[in-house]
């Protein structure tokens, strides 16, 4: 299949021709076991972030939890789609083609480890512990070329691990010295928070390592706390028990004295500056406890993170923050810079997806809504709230002053 082993390898046009049986079927069951253990992963990661059994995450029904209930997840660019069952143990995996990933792997122009390790088949299982144990891994890495390499987590409630943080880690620290003299006792966090606690735990060590180099967002950071007059820090403790503050031209303050908005940001902050290979942040309701003036900032502070190549998902229910968004693509439109007049950063709509969740016939529907050009993302889950409540204010104000006129 390959050139010479002693020589530099090669592609061979074995690769552009049909695929033998033999080839398919090693291909399948290959990508088969990868796909498997992915989906029970996706179990087991589910149940961690809930802090409970799959089965008991279903819908409540009049007659008790929903039967059918599922998670589905396709990759058509990959040609594969799992299914992990809510309503029992099992789980589903699809293959529409088997050695198409095979196929665009060694089609690559990046050497590969397959290739420096002089594949003598293609599709002919080798003998070799090494070469079975890095072609596994290079399929992986195929499969899911696209996954994030390293994805942070911000969950909805940051603001009161931020603010508590230093009285849960003094706790663990305290309890620490006396293990083996009494039990350890601690309640139970979901493992959303939990990831997050030892994340902010962290902080100190990444902050240590991050203070000679520069991270890919960090000039990003600076802005904008520059425009926040707001410095988010570590300051060390020589009891083990490191603090965050926040510095302004006041003074130096811990979370647990600062604003709730603060408490909100800092952590977005501290992950951009100190976490260098960073590509996939998720954060819940990133408008969360911001005045409408602060989310439509964050809101572009966000877009001028996309730009520079970080994949963002987030949830939001603020009608600013969506308006900031359509009003950045629409500058995208018009002039196709970042620089404008409005001095508002552009988002090219094609990097903008939106999942629209909504009830139909007693389940929860998410609904894939394409930007428009003018129109941006659709808000009409906003705008009819806000025209109600314009109308009851217009006919209370009316029925005022009709009544003072009496």
């Amino acid at each position: 299949l390959l050139d010479d082993p002693d020589g530099d390898s090669t592609v061979s046009e074995e690769f552009t021709r049909i695929p033998s049986d033999q080839t398919v079927e090693w291909a399948t069951n290959l990508s088969t076991n990868i796909l498997e253990r992915y989906a029970s992963n996706v179990r087991d990661s589910v149940e961690y972030a809930f802090g409970a059994q799959a089965s008991d995450l279903r819908r409540k029904t009049p007659n008790g939890n929903a039967d059918d209930s599922y998670l589905r997840i396709r990759a058509p660019q990959r040609d594969w789609e799992i299914e992990v069952r809510f309503d029992s143990d099992a789980s589903s995996v699809k293959l529409s083609d088997p050695v198409g990933w095979l196929q665009r792997a060694f089609h690559s122009e990046v050497p590969t480890p397959l290739e420096r390790l002089r594949l003598r088949a293609w599709g002919r299982e080798s003998r070799r512990p090494d070469v079975d144990r890095i072609t596994e891994q290079f399929a992986s890495s195929t499969l899911f070329s696209s996954w994030p390499r390293s994805a942070t987590h911000l969950p909805a409630d940051r603001t009161g691990i931020m603010q508590s943080h230093s009285v849960l880690a003094g706790s663990v620290i305290q309890q620490a010295t006396r293990a083996g003299i009494r039990p350890i006792k601690s309640g139970t966090l979901t493992g959303t928070a939990a990831d997050f606690l030892s994340l902010v735990l962290g902080f100190p060590e990444l902050h240590s390592r991050a203070k000679d180099t520069q991270s890919v967002f960090g000039s990003l950071v600076d802005e904008f706390e520059e425009a926040l007059q707001v410095t988010i820090q570590v300051d060390p403790n020589a009891e083990g028990v490191d603090s965050i503050v926040a510095v302004t031209s006041e003074g130096r303050f811990p979370m647990a004295r600062t604003s709730s908005m603060l408490s909100e940001l800092a952590p977005l902050l501290l992950v951009l500056r100190s976490h260098h290979s960073i590509d996939h942040l998720t954060i819940d309701e990133p408008e969360a406890h911001l005045h409408p003036a602060m989310q439509m900032c964050v809101a572009s502070f966000l877009a001028s993170l996309v730009n520079k190549g970080l994949r963002i998902v987030l949830t939001t229910h603020s009608d600013f923050f969506v308006t900031q968004f359509n009003n950045m693509m629409r500058v995208h439109e018009l002039v196709g810079s970042e620089e404008n007049v409005l001095d508002l950063p552009s988002i090219d709509r094609s990097r903008v997806r939106c999942l629209r969740f909504s009830r139909e016939n007693g389940s929860c529907v998410a609904q894939l809504v394409e930007p428009d050009r003018i129109d941006g993302v659709d808000e009409s889950t906003f705008t009819d709230v806000m025209r109600a409540q314009y109308d009851a204010t217009s006919q209370l104000v009316n029925d005022l002053i009709d009544s003072s006129n009496e």
